[in-house]
Formats: structure tokens, C-alpha cells, sequence
């Protein structure tokens, strides 16, 4: 597929599925089963699979493309896409190539379980325990996206029998001992499925293991985390778009017969300098994010994502605060989405990678510590 075709098959998705189910997704706080399936029928679940899996080869950049398209139209698909491109991008470098073919057809969605519970950094606190070719895999995962609704898990735990270091296993959504809330923890943007979810413990097969037992930290940081800051940073900027583009929309519209006996919106300073600061704030999280992604590779690159996940973060909070001031009521109107996406840019500075935590391994790179401690 190339670059303009699945810009095209984007379009169809958006505008046939996903935009007329944003407001039910988001009221009702359902997963949004149908426009995963969309997406995996147009070929964009496997628009990161390698072409000899049938995907459609495609990087990290058209990755944040489409992530940032969908986020302008509904935040809980864009974050199930981009978790799911997160795990994807490291089970292209293991997993066997029948998982990778489902991956590359849409019939497989994956996501990620890192998070856990009272542990605020990557380094996961849980146990595994391998006996007779099983692993006992022990922890609570939070801010899990697609919780029950996806089809397997990317799951960090320590190396077998071991405290401290990085393995990462491959948990089937049908593996022994996985317990998954029968409803969402009404945590994660609101139809993203987000929950903690428990294995208690889990079991699973020796080979479930995703490269070498206790070196995965190298998986972790060349991997896993460049893609979730950039996708991560994408669901925020759309979700920023969404918000000037309503702000612009209702500063500049018809106004109505009750406010003629002041200036209209456009015609005020003020209301002005508030858009003037959300372009701004929109401008600056694309260009950082453009600049990480071009970057990715370089040795400072893993540096400039981590700022562009929390810059991008921040400004979405930020963009989304004066939405509301600048839309006045009109913010609070459903057909309008700028509370919503106020909620979603609120939310999403959470997750399985906090801002917050962004900001501490950027100052961690700046001290010379290690991010993995």
C-alpha cells in the first residue's frame, strides 16, 4: 500500500465509520469494536507489519500520521491504535510470522501491559516463575488500553526465578489466570477499554517469550518507548486540532441573536490572543513531534521523543482549557466534542507512559542517569 493509498483508505474509515460513531463511543463508553474492524479491513492495523507478512510496511512516521488523524476525530480509537502499533512494532522483530500475517490482514489487535500498580517506573515489580515449560507470570497491570478487547498483550515481568531486570512475554488474551474486569475502570479516555487488569497468576508457554529472557531492556528503550512517546504525542495533538478547530469554528461563526448587543468573538482582543496562543501551542507540539520522529535514530533521539510526548501532553491540557474558555457555552454543546476532548487531553497526559514520567527520563538523560533504574 502505498503512502496516498492509505491516506485514502484513512479518509474512507473516517468519514464512512469512525466519525459517525464519535459521539456514541464517547457517551456511552464503549469500545469502538466497529471502527477497529474498519481499520483492520482498510489494512491500517497492519499498516507497520513488514510486507512479507502481506502488511504494509509502512514506519513510525505514517504510524503518527494516522494516529494523529483518528485523535481529531474520536481519542479512545486513536489511543486502541496507537497501543496497538506500540506492541507492534517489537512483536514485527519476534513474533512468529502466522501472528505477524494476522496482524498485516486486521485480524489481530495487540496492545501493551506495562504499568503496574504502586510502581511508578518501567522496571516491573511482578514475578515470574518457570517450571516444566510454563511461566507463572504475577502482577496488576493498570492503564491497560483495549483491556479484554484486545487479542494479546506485550507484557514486561522480570526474567524467570528473578527480581530486577526485563523480559517480555506475549500474553494470549485467552491465557490461564489473566483476569480482566467485566467493565472498564472508567479510567483512560472513555471508550479506549482502558482498565488494570490482573494475572493471578497467568500462565503461559516458555515460548511466549519475546527475544532473550532478562535483555529486553534494549527492546524497552530502542523499541517499545520511542513508538509510545511518538503515538502518544500524536493522540495529543490530535485531540489539540480537534479543539482549535471547534474554537475557531465557534469564534468565527453565526452568532447568536442574544449576544448582538456586544462586539462579536472575532472582534475581541482578547478571544483573539486565546486562539493566538492554541495555534501556537498546536504549532509548537507538531514541530517537535516531526523533528523526534526524523530524529528517531540519532543518539539524542530517544531524548527529543520523550519531549515531544511531554510537550505535546502538556500543551493538549493546556489547548483544551482554552477551548473551553473561548467556546464559552457552546463548549459544553455534545455536537460541539470540546468537552469531550477536554476530558480525552486531560486523560490522556496519564497512561501507561505518564507525562510526568516523560519529564523525569528527559532530566534523568540530562544527569547521566540510568532510565531503566
Amino acid at each position: 500500500m502505498t503512502a496516498r493509498n492509505h491516506r485514502d483508505a484513512l479518509d474512507r474509515v473516517l468519514r464512512r465509520t469512525i466519525e459517525p460513531r464519535a459521539r456514541d463511543t464517547d457517551g456511552a463508553g464503549r469500545f469502538p469494536r466497529e471502527n477497529v474492524d474498519a481499520l483492520g479491513r482498510a489494512g491500517l492495523l497492519g499498516l507497520t507489519s513488514p510486507t512479507r507478512h502481506g502488511g504494509c510496511g509502512r514506519g513510525l512516521g505514517e504510524a503518527v500520521e494516522v494516529t494523529d488523524r483518528v485523535a481529531r476525530v474520536c481519542g479512545s480509537t486513536a489511543a486502541v491504535l496507537a497501543a496497538h502499533y506500540a506492541a507492534t512494532a517489537v512483536l514485527t522483530r519476534h513474533a512468529d510470522p502466522e501472528l505477524l500475517r494476522a496482524i498485516a490482514a486486521g485480524r489481530h489487535l495487540s496492545t501493551l501491559a506495562l504499568a503496574e500498580t504502586g510502581n511508578p517506573g518501567l522496571v516491573p515489580a511482578g514475578r515470574a516463575e518457570s517450571r516444566g515449560g510454563v511461566v507463572a507470570l504475577s502482577a496488576r497491570k493498570n492503564w491497560v488500553v483495549s483491556a479484554g478487547e484486545a487479542d494479546s498483550y506485550v507484557w514486561t515481568a522480570p526474567p524467570a526465578g528473578q527480581r530486577g531486570g526485563l523480559s517480555l512475554w506475549l500474553v494470549p488474551a485467552e491465557a490461564p489466570g489473566l483476569c480482566v474486569p467485566a467493565s472498564a475502570d472508567a479510567v483512560g479516555l472513555r471508550g479506549s477499554a482502558t482498565a488494570t487488569i490482573t494475572a493471578d497468576p497467568v500462565l503461559v508457554p516458555t515460548s511466549a517469550a519475546i527475544g532473550e529472557s532478562g535483555g529486553a531492556a534494549q527492546e524497552l528503550l530502542e523499541v517499545i518507548l520511542p513508538w509510545l512517546c511518538a503515538l502518544q504525542a500524536a493522540l495529543a495533538l490530535g485531540l489539540m486540532r480537534a479543539v482549535l478547530a471547534r474554537g475557531v469554528e465557534c469564534v468565527t461563526g453565526p452568532q447568536p441573536s442574544w449576544s448582538r448587543w456586544q462586539a462579536p468573538p472575532a472582534e475581541q482582543a482578547e478571544v483573539r490572543a486565546d486562539l493566538a496562543r492554541m495555534r501556537t501551542k498546536v504549532d509548537t507540539a507538531e514541530l517537535v513531534l516531526a523533528d523526534a520522529v526524523q530524529h528517531g535514530w540519532h543518539p539524542d533521539g530517544l531524548q527529543r521523543l520523550l519531549q515531544a510526548r511531554a510537550l505535546s501532553g502538556e500543551n493538549a491540557v493546556q489547548v483544551a482549557e482554552l477551548g473551553i474558555k473561548v467556546c464559552g457555552q457552546h463548549a459544553f454543546r455534545q455536537d460541539y466534542g470540546v468537552e469531550r476532548r477536554f476530558r480525552d487531553a486531560h486523560t490522556a497526559a496519564h497512561g501507561q507512559f505518564a507525562v510526568d514520567q516523560a519529564w523525569d527520563h528527559v532530566g534523568r538523560i540530562a544527569c547521566g542517569r540510568a532510565l531503566l533504574a
